[in-house]
């Protein structure tokens, strides 16, 4: 009989680990925007050694993951800020298929032809650009590529001028988007007049879809001072010589958001939206008298759809086999709906996350997923190809490596606090683990609360390397999703209504006091971290309260009144207004928030730190809080990154991060932290 040796006792954040700060580093770059490439699954891959996103596939013979692209290319955008799906494949029959995509050096569309796999592993195909260079002054974006009629893509083009001068500030007065023609001949780098107007209509633009009979184009758009989770209009209009005319619209506007419509026959679309307050699945039959018919195609209280942040996010897909959809309020379900019977058939049901840039053809979906049990993945998902028919197993294209740190990793645990007004705050728990270690008996551990960004945004539970990184050196961490986070539905989100520093703060009081209550975490060594407008909470945790004994800022908003000022880009200058008011009328509100406002109240210790390039959270927001701390000789660190915009993509960024938290806490909470040693 084999028996384990008896775990060593030692002081909570003094334990042991493998993890180090560069494996952190190596996890830190991101899944996104696949989509099934004939036989073939397709996908985008951040690479923190080379600080690009990689255009990966691979095939359904298991082969290996390999790249579409040589080296150098990076395939995304900067769409709204925060990119947009940023390539389009077309199948070619014998000679492989047609590549369109942007890349991330010039923001110019570009093609390729690439050979199908297996024999196309080995070549590099030489892309050609679409688009013209850009003139001076002038920044050009495209994303949410569609196939056109005849030789064309049709996509969202987004062009931003420079501000010449002070009255020239207003980010939204020097940026445009309209629906936009590109031909594949590649006329139009060398002739920028070759590139055809589809349509405008609103400051913002997202999902080009055009019908099945090509008579119609439908897309969403919004505008200022609205976010697309306010509400949204979803458009229509009829095409005539390849131009939209004679828009309405069709669903949206008031109270509600529609953030992704798709075709389901010529005369009818399947939508996203939110008039009962939860998003889900609504049918439009058109009519070409205006009498259209809106119908809740599957009611419930639970989200399907989450917030419009990039240029073409897709949470459902229409298919020969039905809607596939996700929905869940936290942990999430994926299905497959029968808009004719009311049927909803689970799908991949050992997982419980899904990304929203999910990709389909007509007999398979490609999307992101995660579990607490298996990480996170590309799956391929076939789809059954008559109505009773079983549904064949997901497969996964990005098989896990092999890891020996596995047992160091934190299982994330979906929970809820109570707050002193009786409402819920939703967190996701990671645990102290390491199979070799145990705290001592009667103490309890320090906790760190992350706030993450958005603040529309969530916190996904699947394990994480950098959660566990400090989990396995005896930290808890709490991942809070305070009021105002999407997915539990509008008036969860509408909790941060007006009140930005606020009821994000509380609800970060609260999920650490609840934590304490339980014996789950040490209140005097209990740290806050954030990033972007986490770094805000974190910094507004900080001043407002004496609950944190430490904070950790990445890339934050400090300032609101500068924020609001035009110091930010085009797609959150108008934010504050949902967050906090309007000005000139509500300045004192946003004087009672603003971290830098109440920069003499911080008294806890802090590390801050900064991309040069960030264009969304500017380097000066960062600067006069440690200027603020530095004149009264607060301890603290400051770290800028060359080369790093809004979050860190670069593998020795990401490294330095985590270990200059590591200095932070052994400052403030007496530890001596193992560094591990690097691979």
């Amino acid at each position: 009989m084999i028996t384990e040796a008896p775990a060593t006792t030692l002081p909570y954040g003094q334990w042991p680990s493998p993890i180090t700060a560069e494996q952190v580093a190596a996890s830190s770059g991101g899944l996104t925007w696949p989509a099934p490439v004939g036989q073939e699954t397709w996908w985008c891959a951040s690479d923190p050694q080379t600080a690009t996103v990689r255009l990966m596939r691979c095939g359904e013979d298991g082969t290996a993951p390999a790249p579409v692209l040589g080296p150098g290319w990076s395939v995304r955008n900067r769409s709204l800020g925060y990119g947009g799906r940023p390539y389009l494949v077309l199948q070619h029959s014998g000679d492989g298929h047609l590549l369109v995509f942007t890349d991330h050096r010039d923001q110019r569309v570009h093609r390729a032809q690439v050979p199908v796999l297996p024999g196309g592993a080995s070549a590099e195909p030489v892309p050609a650009p679409l688009t013209p260079p850009d003139e001076p002054g002038v920044e050009t974006c495209y994303a949410g590529f569609v196939p056109g009629p005849g030789d064309e893509v049709w996509c969202v083009r987004e062009t931003t001028r420079e501000a010449t001068g002070p009255e020239d500030a207003d980010p939204a007065g020097r940026t445009s988007r309209e629906i936009v023609a590109i031909p594949l001949d590649g006329r139009a780098a060398a002739d920028p007049t070759a590139i055809r107007v589809v349509a405008r209509s609103h400051h913002f633009i997202s999902g080009v879809r055009i019908s099945p009979d090509g008579r119609r184009l439908a897309w969403i758009g919004w505008d200022h001072p609205r976010m697309p989770w306010e509400a949204t209009d979803l458009m229509v209009a009829r095409l005539a010589d390849g131009v939209a005319v004679d828009p309405e619209r069709v669903l949206g506007g008031g109270e509600v958001s529609v953030p992704q419509a798709e075709w389901a026959a010529p005369d009818t679309l399947l939508a996203m939206a939110d008039p009962d307050g939860w998003a889900n699945l609504h049918r439009i039959r058109l009519s070409d008298d205006g009498a259209h018919q809106v119908t809740n195609l599957l009611p419930m209280e639970r989200e399907c759809a989450g917030a419009l942040w990039r240029v073409d996010p897709a949470w459902f897909a229409v298919t020969d086999a039905g809607v596939v959809l996700r929905h869940g309020v936290g942990d999430q379900q994926l299905a497959l709906f029968d808009p004719a019977t009311g049927a909803l058939q689970p799908l991949a049901p050992d997982w419980t996350e899904f990304q929203g840039d999910l990709g389909a053809d007509r007999q398979t979906v490609a999307l992101v997923a995660g579990s607490a049990a298996l990480g996170t993945a590309v799956l391929r998902v076939p789809l059954p190809t008559a109505p009773d028919a079983p549904t064949a197993p997901a497969r996964r294209c990005t098989a896990p490596a092999a890891d020996p740190t596995a047992p160091w990793r934190a299982v994330p645990q979906r929970r809820t606090a109570q707050a002193p007004d009786g409402h819920q705050v939703h967190y996701v728990y990671h645990p102290p683990t390491n199979p070799a270690v145990r705290g001592p008996q009667g103490e309890t551990p320090p906790l760190l609360i992350h706030v993450h960004g958005g603040p529309t945004s969530a916190t996904g539970a699947t394990p994480d390397t950098e959660f566990s990184y400090f989990c396995s050196r005896g930290f808890a961490v709490a991942s809070v999703d305070y009021g105002g986070s999407t997915g539990y539905g509008r008036a969860y989100r509408d909790r941060l209504r007006h009140t930005w520093g606020q009821v994000d703060v509380d609800d970060s009081v609260t999920v650490a006091r609840a934590l304490a209550a339980e014996g789950l975490a040490d209140p005097a060594r209990t740290a806050v971290r954030g990033g972007s407008a986490g770094g805000w909470t974190t910094l507004a945790c900080l001043a407002r309260t004496d609950e944190f004994c430490a904070g950790a800022v990445y890339y934050p908003i400090s300032d609101a009144l500068d924020w609001a000022g035009g110091s930010t880009h085009d797609f959150e200058s108008r934010y504050l207004e949902y967050l906090i008011g309007r000005l000139p009328q509500d300045r004192e509100r946003y004087e009672q928030v603003s971290p830098l406002a109440h920069a003499d109240d911080i008294s806890a210790p802090l590390v801050m730190l900064q991309g040069a390039d960030d264009f969304i959270c500017r380097p000066e927001q960062a600067q006069r809080i440690v200027d603020a701390v530095s004149a009264r000789g607060l301890w603290h660190r400051y770290l800028v990154f060359d080369g790093e915009g809004h979050g860190f993509r670069k593998a020795d960024s990401v490294a330095r991060s985590i270990l200059a938290e590591v200095e932070l806490y052994e400052h403030v909470m007496g530890l001596v932290i193992d560094r591990g040693t690097p691979q």
